[in-house]
């Protein structure tokens, strides 16, 4: 799996804010949202280009509230764990937070699990 055309541009022209760390996450990020498919990065740049445009991936203005954004993130991870939050596997592990952490984050974020493993 390798990037779309224009990813890497888009990388470089990130400001990257939160340098290493915030590139590692939009990196695992990218992975999470499209498994499968080559890796992009136009939801990095709002209101970029035509192609950010078109993109599943676009964010509106709306969605660029960082509580949003993290809202979704773990929801995504959750998702791809099965609602498994604690453990090998679970979804503290993917994201490097303490479980603990992880519930308390959901509880203040809304995010519910329903039938699924804790």
């Amino acid at each position: 799996m390798g990037p779309t055309p224009g990813a890497i541009d888009a990388l470089l022209a990130y400001d990257w804010p939160g340098n290493v760390r915030e590139l590692e996450n939009v990196i695992e990020r990218a992975l999470i949202l499209d498994p499968d498919g080559p890796l992009r990065f136009d939801w990095l740049l709002p209101g970029a280009s035509a192609r950010a445009a078109s993109s599943s991936h676009h964010l509106a203005p709306d969605d660029l509230a960082l509580d949003g954004v993290v809202a979704r993130h773990i929801e995504a991870v959750l998702e791809r764990t099965a609602g498994k939050i604690a453990g090998a596997g679970g979804a503290a592990e993917w994201l490097r937070i303490h479980p603990n952490t992880l519930r308390s984050k959901m509880k203040k974020l809304g995010i519910e699990l329903r039938g699924v493993k804790r």
